[in-house]
């Protein structure tokens, strides 16, 4: 399989930038249950604005990441862009040809999510000077980490999979809807959620991406008594985000037993129904 992703910075620390980037290109991999096997680089670049001791940094963050993954950088491509932008093109591999998709879901089934949300309110406090990257490190810590120990943990038992990105939990979950011919229903007090992103909603800082998201999904949303700013913080644009599994419910048990061994947080925050679109409550 071969996917694509790429970011503008989030970060002001170019080796972060680079490393979390790099996670959210793998995040593609992983979610349909495979391994990487090699990437190549994306690269906007601006050599007139930018020293380039800022690149050679994002180039360590994701040297360091695809070490970790167990996986090789081949090459890639830069062009000069006044935007800088980084991402991998990444080529992943299936363990005996099988793997995750978007549909499969099935009513009865629960949902389960690996990371928290509200990371995309939380870069753009930093953007616009509310905050600093060191009073977000446990968001960082999580956008720094793989889903290569999530994607295992799928792939042994989930119905259907996604990675949670720019779509925010309830476009990618639409989507497995849409793609399973079910419906699925979140649970909004079951969601792990920044701390800090839920003041900086009610303040109404939150990017313009959260809202378009959430025009996106409006018409195929049963909305059960969930404030404006609740909504906003489900369609959060999210970078690295977790995965969004379903899985028979029967397996709770066992699931939970096999996270604890391979050290994967999980969060239930929902279920499966039948019906189409969501329902959020």
């Amino acid at each position: 399989m071969h996917t694509v992703d790429f970011i503008t910075p989030i970060l002001n620390d170019p080796y972060l930038w680079g490393a979390v980037s790099t996670a959210n290109s793998l995040s593609d991999v992983y979610a349909m249950g495979c391994k990487p096997l090699n990437a190549l680089a994306v690269v906007g670049f601006n050599n007139c604005d930018l020293e380039a001791e800022v690149l050679k940094e994002v180039m360590r963050g994701c040297a360091d990441k695809l070490k970790e993954a167990k996986t090789v950088l081949l090459g890639g491509h830069t062009v000069d862009d006044k935007e800088p932008k980084f991402g991998l093109a990444v080529m992943g591999v299936c363990k005996n040809g099988r793997y995750l998709t978007q549909g499969g879901a099935k009513p009865g089934d629960l949902l389960a999510l690996t990371k928290p949300v509200g990371v995309g309110i939380l870069t753009k406090a930093i953007k616009e000077g509310r905050m600093e990257e060191k009073d977000i490190g446990h968001a960082i810590e999580y956008m720094l980490k793989l889903n290569d120990k999530a994607s295992e943990l799928a792939l042994e038992f989930a119905t259907a999979c996604t990675d949670i990105t720019g779509f925010g939990l309830l476009g990618h979950a639409y989507n497995m809807a849409r793609r399973s011919g079910c419906r699925l229903v979140i649970e909004f007090s079951k969601v792990p959620i920044y701390e800090e992103a839920v003041l900086l909603v009610k303040e109404k800082l939150y990017p313009k991406g959260a809202k378009d998201n959430y025009n996106f999904v409006k018409e195929h949303l049963i909305e059960e008594g969930l404030d404006w700013w609740q909504l906003i913080l489900l369609s959060d644009p999210v970078t690295s985000g977790g995965l969004l599994f379903s899985f028979p419910e029967g397996e709770r048990q066992n699931l939970e037993k096999r996270a604890r061994e391979l050290g994967v947080k999980l969060w239930l925050v929902g279920r499966v129904e039948d019906g189409q679109g969501l329902r959020v409550l």
